[in-house]
């Protein structure tokens, strides 16, 4: 059924921040296995920079909405649908839509929300915790102790990973661009923070610790990085990567030489050294709805419980879309930026 119009952010071209627009349209239609969904928050991430730049190639093509987790209050349900009732609280991830008043999402992506998580804090879950949930946690053993180094560690998925290795108990050193990052990851209680500035990750080790050192390399960055995290390993460590957040700052035609021109390695290179490389892409991990049930549901009763502490950087309306994108391409951000409708 249709039941009427809303306001949504639609991204109408690639380019800039100001391809994206305010406009009216219909309410989504709610199929049976659905779950109609009033937004009260939305997050904004990097992957939906990456796509309004026309550098993402799993977003949809415009004219589009983006946001990729919400949080609100459901409105109905479709025929097939048990598990949630009208008012009730709920968190969901999907691939598209958030930016809007009203989604529809498969109920099968549909969590409930107690009510002692914040709408504006659920929205850092499905992305950013689930990515630094993965990278700590599914990629190899993780131990009380054991040493991380985290790139962009003041971004949304940065600041998840320093709470997330908080809990585990792990030694942080962490990288970010500005003072003002820096000393907000100082009042997070991480011990050792450094420039991210022509910064080496070995040679932070070499400097700190006298040689390679860290169990864990979270790499956000990419490219010449990675070869860098690798030679910061201890026998047995990994470097996580996360993402290739350079691509935003190059252009097509740059990001084109940015790939052809990054590293390459050969089995034989990990092999000899007894160090692993490990990539994580939360979309594709998506596609196996169990496991992405398993990741939400932990980090929900996680936040419930207080063991970890999810909040935005910065909360802003939906109507200022085209000025989150502008503050989180300009790394602007310290945590992640939420939109409430």
């Amino acid at each position: 059924m249709t039941v009427g119009s809303m306001r949504a952010v639609t991204l109408m071209k690639h380019g800039n921040p100001n391809t994206l627009r305010m406009t009216e349209c219909a309410e989504p239609e709610l199929l049976p296995n659905e779950v109609l969904i009033k937004v009260r928050a939305v997050g904004v991430n990097f992957t939906d920079v990456l796509a309004r730049q026309g550098l993402n190639p799993e977003a949809p093509h415009p004219p589009c909405i983006l946001g990729h987790e919400t949080a609100g209050d459901v409105v109905a349900v479709g025929s097939e649908v048990t598990a949630f009732r009208a008012g009730q609280r709920v968190l969901a991830y999907h691939l598209g839509g958030g930016y809007a008043e009203r989604i529809a999402v498969p109920a099968t992506q549909v969590f409930a929300l107690p009510d002692s998580i914040p709408y504006q804090s659920a929205v850092l879950i499905p992305l950013n915790y689930g990515t630094a949930y993965v990278a700590l946690y599914r990629t190899g053993p993780v131990e009380p102790g054991m040493r991380v180094f985290i790139h962009a560690a003041a971004g949304g998925v940065g600041m998840a990973a320093v709470d997330l290795a908080r809990r585990a108990g792990l030694e942080v050193v962490a990288a970010a661009s500005t003072h003002f990052k820096r000393a907000r990851l100082v009042a997070e209680g991480v011990r050792f923070v450094v420039p991210a500035k022509r910064m080496r990750v070995h040679k932070v080790s070499n400097r700190l610790f006298g040689g390679p050192a860290f169990d864990i390399v979270l790499d956000s960055v990419g490219g010449r990085s990675i070869p860098d995290g690798l030679r910061s390993l201890r026998p047995g460590g990994r470097v996580v990567s996360l993402g290739v957040a350079d691509l935003s700052r190059r252009g097509l035609l740059g990001a084109l030489g940015f790939l052809l021109g990054a590293p390459r390695f050969t089995y034989l290179h990990l092999l000899t050294q007894s160090r692993g490389l490990y990539g994580v892409n939360l979309r594709r991990l998506m596609e196996d709805a169990d496991l992405v049930r398993e990741i939400i549901e932990t980090l929900v009763g996680w936040a419930a419980a207080g063991e970890i502490r999810p909040e935005p950087g910065r909360v802003m309306s939906l109507a200022e879309a085209a000025e989150a994108h502008r503050i989180l391409e300009s790394r602007g951000n310290v945590g992640k930026i939420v939109l409430r409708t």
